[in-house]
Order: structure tokens, then C-alpha cells, then sequence
């Protein structure tokens, strides 16, 4: 089934040296002697590339999308920015032996020479020269694809072209460190100095426009710096970087965006030598700042300007051609915190130090990456959004107790609601509060299901949510409307005891003046992975990390999987922006053909991720932000499945047992006490569990064994360690217990368990003896029970509205022994003395398996 929501897309991997490419190759490894294919895995054999593939599974799935970003990395070495190095690399290279490309057809490509891989001037020759190697970590695999060779980039963006799509160039600088960390990690820690200022120059380097040679009968782009060692030809900046790949796209017939990297978030924040809080003030009033590397960004776009321009690649907004933007990381798109003393005078707060960017010449529109949080829902029943789930919303901001803000939303409280998480784009968390505590940990759960979750800690885990003054929008970082038609001043404590308010002048931005875009939004797969959507699941990245209240798997070793959240979020982000989206005069607020999900993989679906032979990074597949095969009527590859349901023991069922057999429901109430003296009360479970009570009026030690029997049972399940089998007196069979109500079209109903006006899930083991419409018993092949997952009857024909579906079944519950401290001989003076013992429901069988 084709999802029409997403229009414009971000393809990957970014890497591979001819993955995008549309000619098929074949490439021979470092030491051996065979040329194998390598582009061609989807069709072996074949002349058509997978990336020819996975564009033709894009147009299929997204029959709306218009717009595709190709991601082209380079690798930076160190996370210091003084030390950085921003260069190309290969995988065909190991040691000293160096592999081999090749055109799978055997012809010579477009002329180049037999080193077929050649990015910037590099070839296969400059491995063992002065090229710099790709980490192997494990000292057999690289840590990365190796870089897209030129002429491959220039075919990929003329195919997407081809098939009547536009297309950006997406240039990325990812981290070959220890630890894969993320490129906004990348810093210079003592700013504010000259040594600061050379840092940020050691970085962007001395690459100019005159610098580069476009060979479009080769299809790539030469390079030659005289004022260095062999001409510059590892010259490894960041400007050359750039400045290549904005040749290439000449090359390539023009782009309709250039996107100049993204998420340099450490950079963005060095501050140069004469860096002040107050900043310094133009003939027109305006405040700038000195940040060294933002002011590197402008000239950046102003130089590629001059490359498209010089091209007759003329700026057209209206048409998207020929634009140029840079994507800051979500977390600080609207300003960098600070905090230190400057004159004697301490001061805190947040600095707008994109504006002087924003408001440049030759940056086309503003963007940033928009991972924001849509959910704030917890395990149990969900938190402070589903107790407020009908509360009136808030009319005005700020909001001064953001703990009972209503959400103003219908129907039962559900974190896939698609209204909750359009309520959550302009509300909630960086909107009406926020949270200081971003840690957490893999724990039992703390709300008591009995699950592994990411648990979060601090103010986030009690969700003492803080709210905002006002003045303090610019913190708010949701707040994009108010962003885009104010002006901005820097928001600061400077210990005059007014606090964190706006002070100074504003910055050059004019309000209206450039639409916004996001060159990156998405959501992993994971449970909950919308209340943490900017995190990936990946254990080889210090980077990586899950969602606050994600539920891992039985056994811990991955989150559970909700492929479901993940669409609902894009498709409640794309219809938000496209109903609610404002225009002044000309300029739309949001450019919502530009929204660019993340991601597409140019490694068609299911060849990868399948092929973890090939590509170590299909393992990440399952939890991340892929959508290859993640849509629904889409057939997802094999996954890990889940641990079976172990062979769990049955409570022996003896004589002596009383008729006085008691269960007693368990709710567990978190109070929230609030400033004017008022509180509110929560459930921590939706569904109580159930303590039972049993009463034996004898039993037996001889030969009938009754005694032993029970304490035998004890023993083996180790107290209260293990869960097992019990069928409770007169309450496991039930008889015409109403399951649910006809509407006409739904056929699936789940199976709960009634107690007078409340209805439980099922727990334990269903025995489904008999299906009822309106009393009328159906036949046998006109249902049918799940065999996975929470039990739930399907019947061949939906009933009709208002008719009642009922059951007759057999009910077995999951239970442990209630006491956790109990010991064999305390179990023993209770049957003795008490004559009785107490067990306790439990609410999955996997939580309790992983407990043992």
C-alpha cells in the first residue's frame, strides 16, 4: 500500500563507492583476484543497479514525494576542531594492498583512467600516499562505506532528474572516531581566544572558488592548491569539501537545493577572540556576535553563489532551482547556550548565533533538522498527557502549571493517536515546558509494569514538568512561528537579578523575510520513539541511545519494535504543516515541499537490509529511521523473533481447597500535589493485578502426598522467581462474556475477562469454546482466534451495528507466589498455622521471563 504523506525524502547510505551510481560495477577486494559485482546485488546479473531499484520502490511507496536529497559524507578525524581533517576515503584498501573498480561490462568509463574511483582528484593511487584510511575497528571491517566516487554522483542526481523529481545535494562530514560519535560533537574547548579563531580557520582551510577544475567529460571535479605540498592534493578542510561537491553539482546539470552540511552544532558554537554577551551593534542597529565558524558559513554559501551563477545556474526560488541552505541541529537551531563571567559580571543564557546565517544573502531558506519530541507518554497509562487527555487547552503563553495543561483531544487517551501527536508540534515538551534531565537507563520499569524500559530519571521521570517566562520564547524551541515573525534578541541572566529575559538589540533577522525547511525529520521504529525522536538504536555508536519509556524485548536485547508509531508520525507531521501552515505577502512560513524525511536507502528492500554479509549496518534496520519496507501491505524481511512463551509449570490442583478462595484487585495511585494546594491522582496500571488468597482446610503428608506436592512446587519455582499456570476456582470458565459491539465493518475483537461493570484483558491461556452474534452461536469456520499477541477473536463477516459478540472460554492465569521474601519455611508456617497461602497475577509472561 503506497503512503501518500511524505513529499520529499533523504536517500542513503551516503556512502559505498558506486552505490548510487546507475552504470553497474564490479570491484575486486585488496589480495584477491576475482572482480565481483557490487552495485547489482537486488537483480544479479543484471544491468539494472540497485539504486535504479530502490528509486523505482520510492516511487511506488511514496507516490507523492517530489523531492529526493542524495546524502554524500566525507569523514572529519578528530573531534577537536584545531586537529580536524575533512577528507574522502576507500574500503578497497587494507594495509598496503590496494583493490580495483571496474564497469561490469567491461568497457572503460567515459574515458577515465583503469583507477576508476577518483573523488576531488584522489585515486586508488593515493592510498598508500597521502590519502587517509577509513577506520576497522574490529581490524576487519571498515567503521564506513567508502566515498561515492564523482562520476556515480553526477549519474545518481541526472537519473533522479530523469524520473521527473527534483533533487538537493546533501554533503555531510560524519566521524571516523573511537565510538562513531556525531559530527555536532566536533569542538575547539577553549574559545573565546585567538587560538579559537585558528582552530576554526585550521578547519575550513584556505580552499578558494579559483581552486577547482570541472572535467564534465569525466564526469568530476579536479583540485590544485599551489601554496601547498603537492599542490594541495591532500588538502583535507572543510571548505574543500564543499566547494567540490557545489562544482560537481555544475557538473551534474545544476540541483534544485544545496544543502552545505548540517548539525555542526560544535562548531556553530566557538566563539572567537572578541566575542562579548552584550555583542557589538551595526549602523543599523542590529546585534552580531563572533562566531568564527558561522561567519565561515556565510562565505561558504556566498562562494557557491558564485560557482552556480558563474555555471548559468541562476537562483529561482519559485521553481526551487539553484538554492542553497545549511541545517543546524534541532536542539539549538534558534541559539547557543553559554554561560561564564566576562567584566566581573556572570551571565547564562542563550545567544541567537544562526541569525547572522538565516539572514545572510545566499542563504535560500532556513533550515533545521527537526527531531522534536511529539509525545510525552510514559509506561502504565501513559502520564500526565492521557490524564489531561480531555482538558481544556491552554489559551495563552507561557503556561504557569504546565502539569495539568489540557490537550483538548476525543476518544480514548493513545500515544498513536494522530491527533495527540499533531497537539505535540506546536504544544508540549520545548513548547509549554520543559525537562532539564536528558538522562536515563535500562531498568526495570520504575512505574512498576514489570517491564525493561529506557527509563528516564531526574525531573523527567516524576514529570515535574518547568515552565517558561515570559520573554523566553527563543528558548522554546517549538515556538518555530513566533521564531519566524519576531525579532530575536539574546536571552540572558547577566546577575542584575532579573533573570533570563531578552536583552540588547535585536539580531539582523527580519521577520517574514525566508520560508523554513527541514532538511531532516523522522522517527526511529522503536515503542515510544516519539518522545525522543532524534535518537538511533545502534550499540556501536556512543551517539545511539532509545527513547525515554521505550519497552525493550523479554530477553534486553533490542526495543520492541512499532513500526506504526513511526508512520503515524510522519504522517501527522506532513498533514499538520500542510493544513496549518501560514503566508505573508508572498512568503509561506513553512516550505512544506521541503520537508525531508530521513530516510530512503538506495540499498533496495529486502536485499538490504537481509544482507548483513555485505552491509553490517542492516543489524540497525529494525529500530531505526528506515522506511524501505516499513509501510503497511509492504512484506518486512525476517526479524529476530521474540522468546516462545516458556513451558510454564501448572499449580497442582488438591482436595483440601477451600471454598473461601479470594482475589482482591491491586491499583497502584501516584498523587501530583500542585502549588495552590490542589492535587490530582493517577493509575499507574490502566488494569489492576489480582492478589489471590487460597485456603486449604487439610492437607495430606502421607501416601496421597498433598503436603509435599505444595512444597515440592514451591521449591522448583524457587519461591517466587517463577511465574505458572493457575486455574482460579469457579472464575476460569465464563460463559457469554461479552467481547464487543458490531459497528459493520470491524471483524477483530479482543478477548477480555469481565468482573461485574469492568472489563480486564485476557490473561494467561484462552480457550475459545464458542463465538456468539446477539446470542446466535457461529459456526466453526466463521471465526477464528489469534495465534499471537493479545488474544482477539476475527470473524468471516463484520456484525452488524449494535449487535453484541460474546464467548464461552477457559481462562488460565499467569502467577507467581505473592510474598518476595518469603522462604520455604515461612511457606510452610502459613500452610500450618494460616492454612492458607497468597499468589499474584502477573501482566506478561515475557517481563517475568527475563525477571528469572
Amino acid at each position: 500500500m503506497s503512503f501518500p504523506w511524505i513529499g520529499a525524502i533523504n536517500v542513503i547510505p551516503s556512502s559505498g563507492e558506486f552505490t548510487y551510481d546507475t552504470v553497474p560495477y564490479t570491484a575486486r577486494q585488496p589480495g584477491a583476484s576475482a572482480f565481483l559485482p557490487i552495485n547489482t546485488y537486488y537483480a544479479p546479473g543484471g544491468t539494472k543497479t540497485d539504486f535504479e531499484y530502490a528509486l523505482d520502490q520510492l516511487q511506488a511507496d511514496l507516490p507523492n514525494c517530489q523531492f529526493v536529497a542524495l546524502v554524500i559524507q566525507w569523514m572529519g578525524n578528530s573531534l577537536d576542531a584545531s586537529a580536524c581533517q575533512v577528507y574522502p576515503s576507500t574500503t578497497y584498501w587494507l594495509g598496503t594492498q590496494v583493490g580495483a573498480f571496474a564497469p561490469a561490462d567491461g568497457t572503460s568509463d567515459a574515458g577515465l583512467a583503469p583507477s576508476y574511483w577518483r573523488v576531488s582528484g584522489l585515486t586508488l593511487a593515493d592510498c598508500n600516499n597521502g590519502l587517509i584510511p577509513i577506520s576497522r575497528p574490529d581490524g576487519v571491517n571498515s567503521a564506513y562505506g567508502g566515498t561515492c566516487s564523482d562520476q556515480s554522483v553526477v549519474r545518481a542526481i541526472q537519473a533522479v532528474k530523469a524520473r521527473g523529481l527534483k533533487v538537493a545535494l546533501y554533503v555531510q562530514m560524519n566521524m571516523d572516531v573511537t565510538g562513531q560519535p556525531w559530527r555536532g560533537m566536533c569542538v575547539y574547548s577553549s574559545d573565546m581566544s585567538t587560538a579559537a579563531d585558528a582552530a576554526v580557520a585550521h578547519f575550513l582551510g584556505t580552499a578558494t572558488t579559483a581552486m577547482f577544475t570541472r572535467d564534465a567529460a569525466n564526469l568530476t571535479v579536479n583540485y590544485s592548491n599551489s601554496g601547498l605540498p603537492s599542490n594541495g592534493k591532500y588538502d583535507f578542510t572543510f571548505r574543500r569539501f564543499i566547494l567540490h561537491y557545489a562544482n560537481l553539482a555544475v557538473v551534474a546539470g545544476g540541483v534544485n537545493l544545496f544543502c552545505i552540511n548540517g548539525e555542526l552544532r560544535g562548531l556553530e558554537m566557538i566563539r572567537g577572540s572578541t566575542w562579548t554577551p552584550q555583542g557589538t551593534v551595526d549602523g543599523s542597529g542590529k546585534n552580531h556576535w563572533n562566531y568564527p565558524f558561522v561567519t565561515g558559513l556565510v562565505t561558504l554559501a556566498n562562494d557557491i553563489r558564485i560557482i552556480f551563477d558563474g555555471a548559468g545556474l541562476a537562483k529561482n526560488l519559485a521553481a526551487r532551482q539553484n538554492l542553497i541552505t545549511y541545517s543546524p541541529d534541532w536542539s539549538q537551531w534558534t541559539g547557543a547556550p553559554h554561560s561564564g563571567t566576562y567584566g566581573g559580571q556572570p551571565y547564562n543564557g542563550v545567544w541567537p548565533h544562526l541569525d547572522d546565517l538565516y539572514s545572510a544573502a545566499n542563504i535560500d531558506l532556513v533550515s533545521f533538522d527537526n527531531y522534536f519530541p511529539l509525545s510525552d507518554w510514559t509506561t502504565g497509562d501513559g502520564g500526565l498527557d492521557a490524564l489531561n487527555w480531555r482538558g481544556t487547552p491552554p489559551s495563552s503563553w507561557p503556561v504557569a502549571s504546565p502539569n495539568t495543561i489540557g490537550l483538548g483531544l476525543a476518544g480514548a487517551p493513545d500515544i498513536h493517536s494522530i491527533a495527540y501527536l499533531q497537539s505535540q508540534i506546536e504544544g508540549g515538551e520545548k513548547f509549554n515546558y520543559w525537562y532539564g534531565d536528558y538522562n536515563s537507563s535500562k531498568a526495570y520499569d520504575p512505574n512498576g509494569t514489570l517491564q525493561i524500559v529506557t527509563a528516564p530519571q531526574g525531573d523527567r521521570l516524576t514529570q515535574s514538568r518547568n515552565a517558561y517566562a515570559a520573554g523566553q520564547e527563543l528558548l522554546a524551541l517549538k515556538k518555530v512561528r513566533w521564531w519566524w515573525s519576531n525579532q530575536h534578541k539574546a536571552v540572558y541572566d547577566n546577575g542584575d537579578g532579573q533573570g533570563w529575559i531578552p536583552r540588547g538589540n535585536p539580531t539582523s533577522w527580519v521577520p517574514y523575510a525566508k520560508s523554513i525547511m527541514h532538511m531532516e525529520y523522522g522517527s526511529p521504529c522503536n515503542d515510544k520513539c516519539t518522545n525522543e525522536p532524534n535518537l538511533f538504536f545502534d550499540l556501536g555508536s556512543v551517539a545511539g541511545g532509545t527513547q525515554f519509556w521505550t519497552v525493550w524485548r523479554p530477553d534486553g536485547s533490542a526495543p520492541k519494535i512499532d513500526n506504526a508509531q513511526c508512520i503515524n508520525y510522519h504522517q501527522a507531521f506532513n498533514a499538520y504543516w500542510q493544513a496549518n501552515n501560514w503566508t505573508v505577502g508572498s512568503v509561506p512560513m513553512m516550505a512544506t515541499d521541503m520537508m525531508f524525511a530521513w530516510n530512503w536507502d538506495a540499498r533496495p528492500f529486502p536485499t538490504f537490509p537481509l544482507r548483513l554479509d555485505i552491509w553490517a549496518d542492516g543489524k540497525n534496520w529494525a529500530n531505526s529511521h528506515w522506511l524501505n519496507g516499513k509501510f503497511p501491505g509492504v512484506a518486512s524481511p525476517a526479524q529476530p523473533s521474540p522468546p516462545a512463551m516458556p513451558a510454564l509449570a501448572t499449580f497442582p490442583s488438591l482436595p483440601g481447597l477451600a471454598w473461601s478462595a479470594v482475589m482482591r484487585p491491586k491499583f497502584a495511585t501516584q498523587t501530583h500535589d500542585h502549588a495552590s494546594g490542589k492535587s490530582s491522582r493517577r493509575a499507574k496500571m490502566v488494569y489492576p493485578l489480582y492478589e489471590i488468597e487460597l485456603t486449604y482446610e487439610f492437607l495430606r503428608a502421607d501416601s496421597a502426598g498433598e503436603l509435599q506436592a505444595l512444597l515440592g512446587f514451591f521449591k522448583q519455582q524457587q519461591g517466587q522467581t517463577q511465574p505458572f499456570w493457575f486455574a482460579f476456582p469457579n472464575l476460569s470458565n465464563v460463559t457469554g462474556a461479552q467481547i464487543g459491539t458490531g459497528d459493520g465493518s470491524t471483524k477483530t475483537f479482543f478477548v477480555s475477562y469481565p468482573f461485574g461493570q469492568m472489563a480486564t484483558p485476557a490473561p494467561g491461556k484462552i480457550a475459545i469454546a464458542a463465538v456468539y452474534v446477539n446470542g446466535i452461536a457461529q459456526a466453526s469456520g466463521a471465526w477464528s482466534k489469534s495465534t499471537g499477541g493479545p488474544a482477539a477473536v476475527t470473524l468471516s463477516t463484520a456484525p452488524a451495528l449494535g449487535a453484541i459478540v460474546s464467548i464461552d472460554a477457559t481462562i488460565t492465569w499467569i502467577c507467581r507466589f505473592s510474598d518476595d521474601t518469603e522462604d520455604l519455611e515461612q511457606f510452610t508456617y502459613n500452610l500450618f498455622d494460616l492454612k492458607s497461602l497468597k499468589l499474584q497475577t502477573v501482566k506478561d509472561w515475557g517481563s517475568v521471563a527475563f525477571a528469572a
